[in-house]
Order: structure tokens, then C-alpha cells, then sequence
């Protein structure tokens, strides 16, 4: 996963760990990151024991305003992809997401900065 960052090293200007515990297949991660425009990720993913995954990873604006937050809290069940769900900037209403792994996110990011 970590790899990543040097996959797409040119989006940062900085990131750091804030947070990992790892036991067996069971994880904790928390990052943050300082992209090129210093606009801000925070990444939050959890793996538990029974199998069940939770996560919450925002992108925020040099001041600190919400672009977009994908996560999976337990909420919005009209949506076909619940509990997976992003909410988007302007938006009252989440969406579906078309992301959900930092793979994707780090390429959808890519795209927005070329």
C-alpha cells in the first residue's frame, strides 16, 4: 500500500504516518498527506479480524474545506453501494463512489492535478 506514495510521489509534497498497528491480517492506518497545490488527504482504513473493513478518506482544500470524502459508515442505505458512499463538495446528498481503495483514489487525484 505504501508503495503508492512513491508510485505518485510527484502528488506530495509531504505525508506521514500518523497511526499503524498491525496484528496478523488485522490493521489500523492512519496518513496524512500535503498535495502538490497543498490541498490535504486524510486516510483513516481498518481491517478487523472478521474481515469486515472500515474506512474514511477525505480530500480537502489548502483550507482545510471539504473536496470530497469517501467512507463506508453505516448510513445512507438507499444507495446501491451501500455502505460505500461519497460525499462531494456542494453536495447535499452522498453518491455512489467509483473509488474505493487508494489505488483509484491515487489515480482519480492524478488525473485532477495533470
Amino acid at each position: 500500500m505504501l508503495a503508492l506514495f512513491d508510485q505518485y510521489a510527484w502528488l506530495f509534497k509531504s505525508w506521514r504516518i500518523v497511526r499503524y498497528e498491525q496484528e496478523g491480517d488485522t490493521y489500523l492506518l492512519q496518513i496524512t498527506a500535503i498535495l502538490i497545490d497543498d490541498a490535504r488527504l486524510a486516510l483513516k482504513d481498518y481491517y478487523f479480524r472478521d474481515g469486515q473493513r472500515k474506512y474514511a478518506d477525505q480530500w480537502m482544500s489548502s483550507d482545510r474545506e471539504m473536496r470530497r470524502r469517501w467512507d463506508n459508515a453505516p448510513h445512507w442505505f438507499d444507495l446501491d453501494t451501500a455502505p460505500h458512499h461519497v460525499h462531494i463538495a456542494g453536495q447535499e446528498l452522498p453518491e455512489p463512489p467509483t473509488i474505493n481503495n487508494l489505488e483509484d483514489m491515487f489515480s482519480f487525484l492524478a488525473e485532477h492535478y495533470q
